[in-house]
């Protein structure tokens, strides 16, 4: 069952909003950009996350199956064609949807783009992962660390399968382990470090006060103790429970393991399908993205700038990777404006 939500009028300009992760779930900060009095969000828990059900299955965990999904929806609602907005994940999922379906899609908005190379995967996973090794209840040796350990922090580009492999089998079987609930919970880690990294650096380094009182209101408020205190506001889920976070775990360290799905050159190849189709494009990204590097988006922007008759939009902001920063936000809401 695939979830979804539906906000704002129906008989207004829809807008697919399609979260990250993989394996996360809509949440209330993904459609903050839009005007819901004069826009509709369709924002679905994307196959195993979120709402859907199963949770956490591996069925069909695939991009081509994530695509029909999509369009499988669309068709549902009775919608000739939306627009299509995604985060991270998210947009890779978008490019790679606009570019199956083009005739479906109005226009493309991509926030923080993610190619699922080995190279981004790998200087993630060496910058902020935690420094206690995670159990891997295995007996066999490995250069990534001591028996029965697991080091991501030592990571190479020529070792990224193997490690990506090895997480995936912590959250692979139907038992919720301990060796799986600690790597849940360093995974989680990574991301929150990450995140507050880019958040920091944007404020660090904003000229104008104004915007530097600003920036570093929106740092503290990503801080895990902030997070708990204000759990209420709409930008933000609260924690997940151990299993949940297995479950997100087990669809993102599956989909990492398989490059997301993108065969070499595939990025491009959607690429130029977008410009074909002469669908507007609008690229947003944090100067400061620890998740996803900046080049993402502005290579594929001068790619798609430098074609006859292609519209692309860029706004590399004073931020870092999430969509709720302060400057991202209004990159968004503009990009989305009607």
């Amino acid at each position: 069952m695939l979830a979804y939500q539906r906000l704002g009028p129906e008989q207004a300009p829809a807008w697919l909003a399609l979260h990250g992760g993989p394996g996360s779930g809509a949440q209330p900060g993904l459609w903050q950009a839009f005007d819901l009095r004069r826009q509709q969000v369709i924002a679905p828990d994307q196959r195993g996350s979120g709402r859907s059900r199963p949770g956490g299955s591996l069925r069909g965990q695939a991009l081509t199956a994530l695509i029909q999904d999509l369009e499988r929806l669309r068709e549902s609602l009775g919608l000739r064609s939306w627009s299509v907005m995604g985060g991270s994940w998210g947009a890779t999922l978008a490019l790679s949807y606009a570019a199956r379906h083009p005739q479906a899609v109005d226009a493309l908005v991509l926030r923080g783009s993610f190619k699922g190379t080995r190279r981004e995967v790998v200087r993630l996973f060496r910058r902020f992962w935690p420094a206690t090794p995670t159990r891997t209840e295995t007996t066999t040796t490995s250069a990534n660390g001591p028996r029965g350990t697991l080091d991501p922090r030592q990571i190479r580009p020529a070792q990224a399968g193997a490690v990506l492999q090895r997480l995936s089998q912590l959250f692979r079987d139907g038992t919720l382990s301990r060796a799986g609930q600690q790597a849940a919970r360093d995974w989680q880690a990574m991301e929150q470090a990450a995140a507050l990294h880019g958040a920091r650096r944007a404020w660090r380094q904003a000229g104008e006060p104004d915007q530097r009182r600003q920036l570093k209101s929106a740092w503290q408020a990503l801080r895990p103790g902030r997070l708990r205190r204000q759990r209420e506001r709409p930008d933000w889920a609260p924690p997940l429970k151990a299993r949940s976070l297995w479950q997100k775990y087990r669809i993102q360290s599956h989909h990492l393991a398989h490059r997301c799905g993108l065969a070499p050159g595939q990025w491009q190849q959607a690429l130029r399908s977008v410009t074909d189709s002469g669908m507007a494009v609008s690229w947003v990204h944090g100067r400061f993205d620890a998740v996803c590097p900046p080049d993402n988006s502005l290579d594929s922007h001068r790619v798609l700038a430098a074609q006859a008759g292609a519209s692309s939009r860029l706004w590399l902001t004073q931020a870092g990777h999430l969509g709720s920063e302060p400057r991202n936000r209004l990159a968004l809401q503009e990009a989305t404006r009607p």
